[in-house]
C-alpha cells in the first residue's frame, strides 16, 4: 500500500491555538494540506496568528471557536468545517487541560471536567467527523501519564488512559477505512506544562535531560498519519522517560 500523504488533505486540529496543537497545524500546512481547521476555546488572537502562518505555508486556514466537551458545539464545528472545506480527512484531538491537585482536595467536578474535555471531547469530535469521512485518520493526543501516572494528576492520568483504551477499540471498529491511534508525549515545552511548576524533575528523570519541543511531537504525529500500517497503536515520545 502506498503511503498516505497529508498533501491535499483537510486537517482539523482541536486545541490548536498554541502548544502541540499549533505545531501540528503548522506542520500539516508545511506538508501540503489543502486546508487546516484550527479549533480553539479561548485565545482568538493566538488562533488567528496560527491561521496566518498556515496560510503563509500555502494552505487554506479556518478558525473555529468551540468547546469540544459539548456535543452540540463539537458537532456544529465539525459539520461547519466539512461544509466549508469540502470534507474532513484527518482529525487530531489535541484539546486538553491540566489541573494538578492532590486527590484529597478533589471534588467530583474536578474529575468530571477532566473526562469531559479529554475523553468526551475526543469522542464528540470523532463521532461527528466519521459522518464526513469515508476514509481518513483520527489521532488522539494522550500523555505518558496514562502509563506512568504522577501524584496530583490522578484524574488527568485516568482520563488519558481511558482515551488510549477507547482509541484502540475504535481503531478495530473503523478499520480498514479509517485509522485511529494515540500519541503519548512526555514533558513538552508548552505553557500548560510549565504552569505545573518547577521543571527540576526533567534533568533528574528524562535521559535526554530536556523537554520535547512541540514541533518534535507534531512531526511524530504526522509521520504516523502518513504511515498506512499504523492503527490502534500507542506511540510514545518521551525522551526516554518511559
Amino acid at each position: 500500500m502506498e503511503a498516505y500523504t497529508i498533501k491535499g488533505r483537510v486537517v482539523l486540529v482541536t486545541g490548536a491555538s498554541r502548544g502541540i496543537g499549533r505545531a501540528i497545524a503548522l506542520e500539516a500546512a508545511r506538508r501540503g494540506a489543502s486546508a487546516v481547521a484550527i479549533n480553539y476555546r479561548s485565545g482568538a488572537t493566538e488562533a488567528g496568528e496560527v491561521a496566518r502562518l498556515v496560510e503563509e505555508a500555502g494552505a487554506r486556514a479556518l478558525t473555529y471557536r468551540a468547546d469540544v466537551s459539548s456535543w452540540s458545539q463539537a458537532k456544529a464545528m465539525v459539520d461547519s468545517v466539512a461544509r466549508e472545506l469540502g470534507g474532513i480527512d484527518v482529525v487530531v484531538n489535541n484539546a486538553g487541560i491540566l489541573r494538578p491537585k492532590p486527590f484529597r482536595e478533589m471534588e467530583p467536578g474536578d474529575w468530571e471536567e477532566m473526562f469531559r474535555v479529554h475523553v468526551f471531547g475526543s469522542m464528540n469530535v470523532a463521532r461527528a467527523a466519521i459522518d464526513h469521512m469515508e476514509t481518513g485518520v483520527i489521532v488522539n493526543i494522550s500523555s505518558v501519564l496514562a502509563l506512568r501516572p504522577e501524584e496530583e494528576a490522578s484524574h488527568y492520568s485516568a482520563a488519558k488512559a481511558a482515551l488510549v483504551a477507547w482509541s484502540m477499540a475504535l481503531a478495530r471498529e473503523l478499520a480498514p477505512s479509517i485509522r485511529v491511534f494515540t500519541v503519548l508525549p512526555g514533558g513538552v515545552d508548552t505553557r500548560m506544562a510549565r504552569a505545573w511548576g518547577s521543571m527540576d524533575w526533567v534533568e533528574e528523570q528524562v535521559p535526554l535531560a530536556r523537554l520535547a519541543k512541540p514541533w518534535e511531537v507534531a512531526k511524530l504525529v504526522l509521520d504516523a498519519v502518513e504511515n498506512p500500517y499504523i492503527t490502534g497503536d500507542i506511540l510514545t515520545i518521551s525522551g526516554g522517560l518511559l
